[in-house]
């Protein structure tokens, strides 16, 4: 006899969606057997860190959830040691000097003796600023800038891959060279021992100019969030180019799914940190849009995933407080 609902389909055991369900069981039984990771247990390891990739309010192009002076004050109260601001097109290098007194007053107001706290800018090198210009990197390093990067959503790579019908900022010549502005500006990054971040260029790219960088014995290459869609590169090619001295930026928005990025392998993190070893990885969250949680929230939840997957704390900490601390020169 005919059942009323007999005619109802069970999405469940539709192929797809079981395969999806499979997938998050096999992710919280796999994963749990780590047991409990407690909150005094990722505050631990979050102490000291320093997360080198944040957005924040002001930005004329990402939607940020919060200003950047309140992340600084989120990222004390965390007992983080620096965090870094990006803007997609205004320098952050004078926006952290007055976020820099902000803070101050705020952690004087808050402790009897102030925990040292360090709020860093620096400019991407899109449009807004001219391009590929070197007076815009000099400016910005003379103001204090830690990391000079180069084009972002302009570059020519990001315009080709996303298809956009604008020009592109070009970092090579015809025959694959880096253009003369090219090491003009890591020339500036090596006299102020600052970072050059190769942000959205293409992998050839980043492979060139990282050669040429260490030919002029400049080491403080840092790659921005490498699993991204738009610039990405195989975990053998980051092994590669880490060889050669960058450093791969493990970046929370890219290496886990989301709701910005809902279609990357949850695990080709274990991968990337095997390869690469945890002594050439820099953590950050990339976080600060309001489609996410808050820097220092993305940053507990970081800790606390890769924990759950096995990643040892001694190796979180070098990735998240020894090797962005060397970049940045702090010394304490």
């Amino acid at each position: 006899m005919a059942g009323k609902y007999d005619h109802i389909s069970e999405e469940a055991l539709k192929p797809e969606w079981q395969t999806k369900a499979k997938l998050s069981y096999t992710t919280v039984e796999h994963y749990g057997q780590a047991g409990n990771i407690y909150e005094e247990d990722v505050a631990k390891i979050l102490e000291g860190g320093i997360d080198i990739h944040i957005h924040g309010y002001p930005d004329a192009l990402v939607d940020a959830g919060w200003d950047f002076a309140w992340e600084a004050k989120q990222a004390y109260d965390a007992r983080m040691r620096a965090v870094v601001f990006k803007s997609m097109h205004s320098d952050t290098a004078p926006m952290a000097y007055f976020v820099q007194q902000i803070l101050d007053d705020y952690a004087k107001r808050q402790d009897d003796d102030p925990r040292p706290f360090s709020c860093y800018g620096g400019v991407v090198l899109n449009w807004s600023v001219g391009g590929l210009n070197p007076i815009a990197a000099e400016t910005s390093a003379k103001l204090g800038a830690k990391i000079i990067w180069l084009p972002s959503h302009d570059s020519s790579h990001h315009v080709k891959v996303l298809e956009e019908d604008s020009p592109g900022v070009e970092v090579l010549d015809d025959e694959d060279r880096p253009l003369p502005e090219l090491m003009d500006i890591i020339a500036i990054c090596k006299h102020h021992d600052i970072i050059l971040d190769l942000c959205h260029t293409s992998t050839k790219e980043r492979f060139i100019i990282t050669e040429a960088a260490k030919k002029e014995g400049f080491n403080k290459i840092l790659l921005t969030h490498p699993q991204w869609n738009v610039n990405r590169m195989s975990p053998d090619q980051m092994a590669e180019i880490a060889d050669l001295g960058a450093y791969i930026g493990l970046f929370l928005y890219s290496a886990f799914p989301h709701f910005n990025n809902p279609v990357c392998d949850r695990e080709e993190v274990l991968e990337i940190i095997k390869k690469v070893g945890p002594e050439k990885c820099v953590m950050s969250t990339d976080f600060g849009s309001m489609l996410n949680p808050p820097p220092v929230e993305g940053m507990k939840l970081y800790i606390r995933l890769l924990l759950a997957m096995g990643v040892p704390e001694v190796d979180i900490r070098t990735m998240l407080v020894i090797n962005p601390s060397w970049l940045l020169g702090i010394e304490d």
